[in-house]
């Protein structure tokens, strides 16, 4: 009659940031993707974080993992999106009115129920920049005869 899903993800590896100096060769907009920020201030569309306000112990970002300073390796310790943990709730009859003959079904889903923001890869050689898809409903109604 219904069901719910809970997708863990424990992070994309994302090699294009290695390292301090890595996140601040990025673009405003790339580090506030991120969530690039430095001794408690965040990187912003109108203001990308510098060398001048970040230092090898203050800086973090929330949505990628950046391994520490002169740990980064590419096959045992890599930078990797920060892991997440997405709810879907689906919930389904597929004959509604209980006959023989036409069947209705009758669906209706939620996706990312808690509406958490989230960063699905980073820089991806192919597809680029993507974020989780935020709370969307779907409604599905069918006939089988």
């Amino acid at each position: 009659m219904g069901g719910a899903v809970v997708a863990v993800d424990s992070g994309l590896v994302a090699g294009s940031v290695g390292s301090l100096e890595d996140a601040l060769g990025l673009t405003a907009d790339q580090q506030t993707a991120i969530g690039f920020s430095c001794g408690g201030v965040a990187a912003t569309l109108s203001s990308p974080l510098t060398a001048a306000t970040c230092t090898s112990s203050n800086y973090s970002a929330s949505r990628l993992r950046i391994p520490a300073e002169g740990t980064e390796d590419d096959v045992t310790n890599p930078p990797r999106i920060a892991p997440r943990n997405l709810f879907d709730l689906g919930l389904g009859v597929d004959n509604l009115f209980h006959s023989d003959k036409a069947k209705v079904r009758l669906r209706f889903s939620v996706i990312n129920l808690t509406n958490r923001e989230a960063l699905y890869n980073f820089l991806s050689t192919f597809s680029g920049t993507h974020f989780v898809t935020p709370r969307a409903y779907q409604v599905h109604l069918g006939v089988t005869f």
